[in-house]
């Protein structure tokens, strides 16, 4: 099946539920993903890269002051491609995504609100492909921020390493499965429960990003995230 044959299929959920406490005072009148960088929503930024990738299918699955979606979705100009559905407040992604299962296509790419990520979705989507029964998972390297040392009890410095590459990754937020998958899901209460769950560990495939990442989870990374724009290519290469 061709990649454009599957994006056709295709629903996005957008995790937007959250009430963001980190980053209060902000959040105090405004839901996370809408609070602006350089004068755009978080929210704006991540459409803009699904609909570059022709991903046309979108759910903003949203609690937390969800009527603020429903303006900001008005002035969009794909606001035909935008959906906004209320998954209510006080709960746990996993609840979210199960509550849009009846509104979603065959497959499914999920992502969250308030990360940016510039993500190839056609090589993620390749890479699913090659076993649609799994459950793809995007991650990113760690890297330490940090000189690390290896020292002897009698104060011996053995190794030197600055901010070594520590072969580890974490999630980044992207996930694409086919609805039927969903099944999976609801054999957990939460969401982190079903990734830390060694019974998931067969399900799960890792597609590796290898492009720019930023998160925005309090005020300081708000103002990084100003920074990092700079840097951030339009397309992963």
């Amino acid at each position: 099946m061709k990649t454009t044959n599957i994006k056709e299929k295709i629903s996005t959920i957008v995790l937007c539920g959250g009430k963001g406490k980190r980053l209060y005072p902000l959040t105090k009148k405004i839901p996370k993903p809408l609070v602006k960088i350089r004068n755009k929503e978080i929210l704006g930024y991540i459409l803009e890269h699904l609909f570059s990738y022709k991903i046309n299918d979108i759910i903003l699955a949203t609690g937390y002051k969800s009527q603020s979606f429903v303006k900001f979705k008005s002035k969009l100009k794909n606001k035909n491609k935008v959906k906004v559905f209320n998954t209510g407040n006080n709960n746990d992604i996993i609840s979210r995504i199960l509550k849009c299962e009846k509104i979603c296509k065959e497959y499914v790419l999920i992502c969250y609100g308030d990360t940016l990520v510039n993500l190839n979705i056609d090589r993620l989507i390749n890479f699913f492909k090659k076993n649609e029964k799994k459950i793809a998972i995007s991650s990113y390297n760690f890297r330490s921020q940090f000189g690390l040392m290896k020292i002897t009890k009698s104060g011996n410095i053995i190794s030197f390493m600055e901010k070594p590459n520590l072969g580890l990754y974490f999630n980044i937020g992207f996930f694409l499965l086919k609805r039927e998958n969903f099944k999976f899901l609801r054999k957990f209460k939460s969401f982190q429960k079903f990734l830390e769950s060694k019974n998931s560990q067969s399900v799960l495939r890792g597609y590796i990003h290898k492009g720019s990442h930023i998160t925005v989870n309090t005020i300081n990374e708000l103002s990084l995230a100003e920074k990092k724009l700079n840097r951030m290519v339009k397309n992963e290469r």
